[in-house]
């Protein structure tokens, strides 16, 4: 073990920098050496064959005149930034649903703590790396909340495999990313749409200048994101200007397929105008004074007024990203349109009961019978069409108790069938293959009643199944580390190749829209539909009705 000498320096609003200690700060941990990026050399720390380098800024932080605008780059620095310590998440309140049985997977490092100086990411390299694909995650959340740093995402593992350097960013959220004020207020405020998105795309753009000094290979980044940050991975696939900056797209239960009006997002900023106790005439000048707490209190009451419908996820509400006619100017994956970024591989699915980690309000529906089924489906779907659903679901999951398939036909519904449009769509208008998979495997926590929920892909992807953060979600043992190694091995192949593959998987057949087939991912995987087609047509029927959306 040796120890690094050297003072830490920081990136201040305003393009200015500042010493945080004149004292030499003492690093007891292998240092790395030291990597010169575009800005000044960074030295992070490196333990079991990785390199990490934590709390990176690619911009300013996001305070006083940078509130509401795109993302400005930091100043450089020629003394050594000691890169050990993650960066402040992005201001946000409270969760916006309540604490689950995985929410501690999900923590950040205790001094951690939300603040303007966020924008920024780390990075994960193989001891000595050189031209390695590149894998960036962007964190779930939904619009809102999440962070970077949290401990599932810890990119070691994924990393100490030795063939792949591993990313993860923080950019803004809520009223901070998603407030247009471009077309109320203009001025000094004409760029201030998809703060959010370009918060992102000015992290890929660091990534492409900075990553091969890690080891990584800028011609080779796949993005990749859970929930929210799988809506953040189709958005930037229907981003015009992020084109060229990664080359392959892995969705895990994301979907996302249509962006704020102009009208809409104009009505959600004179809201938070209100909020504020500002006019379209006062807020020019009082924006750059604002607090990041004055704002929070006011994305708070202007979300009161846009509660998610759990019965349509993945459709515009609240701080939501807009067609604003330059950054991004179409909805991504609409039948009639090519989307900007239509020749990257795309890779994209979800897990088998994704709505048990959002319903445990209800908890009849984790003891239901036979007969609380029937009545719960014909309720949803009427006599006629709950019947057929039932015997449809009953012959392709014989061993699936009544909770278990209740939970499957309601997510295949609220989820499945927005993630599978998305796949014909894409299958049908790209250029690029297309992979799908459902992840089915059943985690034993809260005495297996959760199923197969939503996040439990998380940690077999990066590896992590059985770290401390990862046994809270699995509970560990031989056949979660099995598998979590084979999930991983078809992620990494897929930001190799374009390809999933791994050895202990059947041939993963590339998706078309009349077979529909998919990977369906547990300690024996199978191909099979993603969703028996029947149940598909008829539940995109049914969602996109309900959603206002022929």
């Amino acid at each position: 073990m040796s120890i690094s000498l050297t003072r830490r320096t920081l990136l201040m609003s305003g393009g200015a920098t500042m010493i945080a200690a004149s004292l030499p700060r003492f690093v007891f941990a292998q240092a790395t050496p030291v990597v010169t990026t575009q800005y000044g050399p960074v030295q992070g720390v490196t333990e079991g064959g990785v390199s990490r380098y934590l709390g990176l800024r690619y911009a300013q932080p996001v305070s006083g005149a940078n509130r509401f605008l795109p993302p400005q780059p930091p100043a450089p620095w020629t003394e050594v930034f000691v890169a050990d310590r993650h960066a402040d998440t992005a201001p946000q309140g409270p969760e916006p649903v309540d604490a689950t049985s995985v929410t501690p997977a999900f923590a950040p490092p205790d001094y951690v703590e939300a603040g303007d100086d966020c924008l920024a990411l780390n990075v994960w390299a193989p001891e000595g790396a050189a031209g390695l694909p590149v894998m960036v995650w962007l964190h779930g959340g939904g619009w809102q909340s999440g962070s970077g740093s949290c401990a599932i995402y810890d990119g070691t593992r994924l990393a100490s495999r030795g063939d792949v350097v591993v990313v993860t960013i923080n950019h803004r959220l809520g009223a901070h990313g998603l407030t247009d004020f471009s077309r109320i207020l203009g001025g000094d405020f004409a760029d201030s749409s998809n703060l959010s998105v370009k918060d992102m795309v000015a992290a890929l753009k660091w990534v492409q200048a900075n990553i091969a000094a890690f080891g990584g290979d800028p011609e080779t980044v796949t993005i990749f994101g859970e929930s929210g940050g799988g809506w953040k991975v189709n958005t930037l696939l229907g981003v015009p200007s992020a084109k060229g900056l990664f080359h392959r797209a892995i969705v895990q239960s994301g979907p996302l397929t249509r962006f704020h009006t102009s009208e809409a997002a104009d009505n959600v900023a004179r809201l938070m105008l209100d909020a504020l106790d500002l006019t379209e005439e006062t807020a020019p000048a009082a924006l750059a004074n604002l607090s990041m707490q004055q704002v929070l209190d006011a994305e708070r009451k202007v979300m009161s007024e846009f509660p998610m419908s759990f019965a349509a996820p993945g459709f515009p509400t609240g701080f939501w990203p807009v067609i604003d006619g330059e950054f991004i100017t179409r909805h991504v994956h609409d039948p009639d349109t090519t989307p900007a970024n239509a020749d990257v591989p795309l890779l994209l699915g979800q897990t088998g009961t994704e709505f048990t980690l959002f319903m445990l309000q209800d908890q009849a529906a984790y003891d239901l019978t036979d007969e609380g089924l029937e009545d719960r489906v014909t309720k949803m779907f009427g006599s006629e069409d709950g019947a057929w659903l039932l015997e449809t679901y009953r012959a392709d999951f014989p061993d699936y108790v009544p909770s278990a398939l209740y939970f499957r036909l309601y997510s295949d519904y609220a989820m499945g069938a927005l993630s599978n449009t998305i796949l014909d769509v894409r299958a049908a208008t790209g250029n690029a293959p297309v992979y799908a998979y459902r992840f089915d495997w059943m985690t034993p926590i809260m005495d297996g009643k959760l199923f197969s929920p939503h996040t439990i892909e998380i940690p077999f992807a990066f590896d992590n199944a059985t770290t401390e953060a990862g046994v809270i979600m699995t509970e560990g043992g031989d056949a979660v580390a099995t598998l979590a190694k084979t999930v991983s091995e078809a992620w990494v192949s897929f930001a190799k190749t374009g390809r999933p593959a791994a050895p202990d998987l059947p041939e993963w057949p590339q998706y078309d829209p009349q077979a529909r087939q998919a990977m369906h991912l547990n300690t024996k995987s199978h191909v099979a539909p993603y969703i028996a087609p029947p149940a598909f047509a008829f539940f995109q029927g049914q969602l996109f009705a309900r959603a206002g959306i022929e």
